[in-house]
């Protein structure tokens, strides 16, 4: 069963699971695995609070999005809360994987043709791109390395082993023990390919994407599944010429572990893919600007500045989430804001006042040497506000501009 949330929906104990107005009720025993999935995974420490609303045990989530999947098959689904502002959660659902191809190496590999993430639960979304990487990568060669042969053979191959030859019993001299080296595709990289598309085949429920699946897997016919899928990581090691397998190492750890509750036959166990929309909606600006100015330098989360000494050490570090600089030479420092600007709140559309104070800091760090320093705060576009707003005249020659993004 899959459930639709948004970020900062709180999930309610009941007796059973659905919407009752605007609380979503989720049955005690789910509810129970899903407690105990966000206690005890350190992954997903700060994910969710844990309250109490009317006498019943709640869990509150915060700005993550993604998907959990409970043992017992319950998946919940959080989507990006912009749907509040007007958007359908299937817009919402389409900005989320259009910001994640964006940003995240894992959805950078073009989709099949057919995928359709406004329709699809994101798990589907997920397997498809990871089976989209694999296939682009598999047909456009295969990983062999020599794998050293040792065996019985009626003729000879190789290098004849003398020593063992000389100990053949009496009823087998007819055979010859050698050693050779073979040109094979069974190699930890291609053994975990192969593992991954067939976690592929058993987490989807799309039927074109098992079939798909099943298709590609062909191509690694020859190929064991791995065994030993830690130590198999560990000797992931590609050759020149084989740069087109970088990437699906990480697609297999995103199948392998973050998709997938059975790992070498453990018990099953919840599951979970979550993005901070913090952290995301920064990547995302960053890469926009990058889109549209190639001729900027841009720097992400830069720490270059202190907001004071003591004795020689650096104090209060600043870390401004995009320091932009201009072909002239003039640096801009912004810092993306992943909430909604307000028309009916007070004060200045809702900007924060510790925002702005933050941003005071950065000037006197950043651009300390600038005559006339221009700031930025940068947040998701609100249809009920102005679209250019006045900027903000702040001490020091300095200005702050409101700027709102289209998604």
């Amino acid at each position: 069963m899959n459930y639709l949330l948004r970020e900062y929906d709180t999930v309610i104990d009941g007796s059973r699971s659905g919407w009752n107005g605007t609380e979503f009720r989720l049955e005690t025993p789910a509810f129970l695995e899903l407690v105990a999935l966000l206690e005890q995974d350190e992954n997903l420490k700060g994910v969710a609070e844990f309250t109490r609303i009317r006498g019943k045990n709640a869990v509150k989530f915060k700005q993550w999005v993604g998907l959990i999947r409970l043992p017992c098959g319950v998946t919940l689904e959080i989507l990006p809360k912009t749907h509040v502002f007007g958007d359908s959660p299937e817009a919402s659902r389409a900005l989320l994987v259009r910001m994640l191809t964006r940003t995240d190496q894992r959805f950078r590999t073009a989709p099949p043709a057919d995928l359709d993430p406004a329709q699809m639960p994101l798990l589907e979304v997920f397997l498809q791109f990871a089976l989209a990487g694999f296939q682009k990568a598999l047909r456009r060669g295969i990983p062999h390395t020599y794998v050293r042969i040792e065996e019985e053979r009626s003729n000879l191959r190789g290098r004849l082993q003398i020593t063992q030859q000389m100990r053949q019993p009496v009823h087998r001299k007819h055979l010859l023990h050698v050693a050779y080296d073979e040109y094979l595709a069974n190699r930890p990289e291609n053994r975990l390919v192969r593992s991954s598309l067939e976690g592929i085949v058993k987490l989807t429920q799309n039927a074109s994407t098992k079939r798909l699946a099943r298709q590609v897997l062909g191509l690694l016919e020859d190929v064991p599944i791995s065994k030993n899928i830690q130590a198999d990581f560990s000797s992931w090691r590609l050759e020149r010429g084989y740069s087109h397998f970088a990437g699906l190492e990480r697609l297999c750890q995103l199948v392998l572990f973050e998709l997938n509750p059975l790992i070498g036959g453990e018990t099953a166990q919840g599951i979970s893919l979550l993005f901070d929309m913090n952290r995301l909606f920064e990547a995302y600006v960053a890469q926009l600007l990058k889109d549209q100015h190639p001729d900027w330098l841009i720097r992400t989360q830069a720490t270059d500045c202190s907001l004071g000494d003591v004795g020689g050490k650096s104090v209060f570090k600043l870390k401004p989430d995009l320091l932009i600089t201009l072909p002239n030479g003039e640096m801009i420092v912004a810092d993306t804001k992943w909430k909604r600007l307000k028309s009916e709140a007070g004060g200045y559309y809702g900007v924060s006042q510790a925002d702005v104070y933050q941003m005071l800091a950065y000037r006197l760090t950043y651009q300390a040497t600038q005559s006339h320093s221009r700031l930025w705060l940068l947040y998701p576009i609100a249809p009920d506000i102005p679209a250019q707003l006045n900027p903000i005249a702040l001490p020091q020659n300095t200005t702050l501009e409101i700027c709102q993004l289209d998604l």
